[in-house]
């Protein structure tokens, strides 16, 4: 190749123009930043209004006095079962007890013969054996309380005697038999107040 073919070619070969490089930030895509920007500056606006906003101490010792925590015992393992389940405190302040056997004798006397008149045998039935499952366990606990044997035994007698009118009065619950509900409920009445009178 000749010296002139050499130079010829390289005059072939020209370097391109440069070109220059413009950016066009269309309308919506200026909006959309702006919209980033505003709601970025919103957020920082609210996070530091919470971070001024007071803070709220309730005193809740009275609360966890009362058994707030009772959960929590109630997964202790190291405690006794009767603790666990409440048995203890239960038994521990008969005032609370004779309270609860009070409001279920009231519960008895009001609630129960207007569920039979009205042929509700299945809330008349549940009504009588959640009351009849929470005074068991009361009417055991204040006879236990009583100080003498003979007096425990004869208390004990008359709880077995209610709760055994409860369970004929459950019977014909069950059975939808009206007449005889009406009756055993007032059994159940007095027995409730035998036992309730001598205690």
């Amino acid at each position: 190749m000749s010296a002139s073919m050499k130079v010829s070619m390289r005059s072939t070969v020209a370097a391109r123009p440069a070109r220059a490089s413009t950016v066009v930030v269309r309308a919506e895509n200026r909006r959309a930043i702006l919209s980033g920007f505003v709601g970025g500056a919103a957020l920082t606006v609210a996070s530091a209004a919470q971070a001024l906003s007071p803070v709220d101490i309730f005193d809740d010792r009275d609360v966890r006095n009362k058994g707030f925590d009772l959960i929590y015992e109630a997964r202790e393992l190291d405690l006794d079962q009767n603790v666990r389940d409440g048995n203890t405190q239960a038994r521990g302040n008969l005032e609370e007890t004779k309270k609860r056997v009070m409001e279920s004798e009231m519960r008895i006397d009001s609630a129960l013969e207007p569920k039979i008149q009205k042929a509700y045998w299945t809330d008349a039935r549940e009504e009588l054996r959640r009351q009849a499952g929470t005074m068991r366990f009361d009417l055991n606990v204040l006879a236990s309380a009583k100080v003498g044997k003979v007096d425990k035994k004869k208390a004990l007698a008359l709880n077995k005697e209610f709760l055994t009118q409860v369970e004929s009065l459950d019977f014909s619950l069950r059975e939808k038999d009206k007449a005889s509900a009406i009756a055993k409920l007032t059994f159940v009445k007095s027995a409730l107040d035998e036992a309730l009178a001598f205690l």
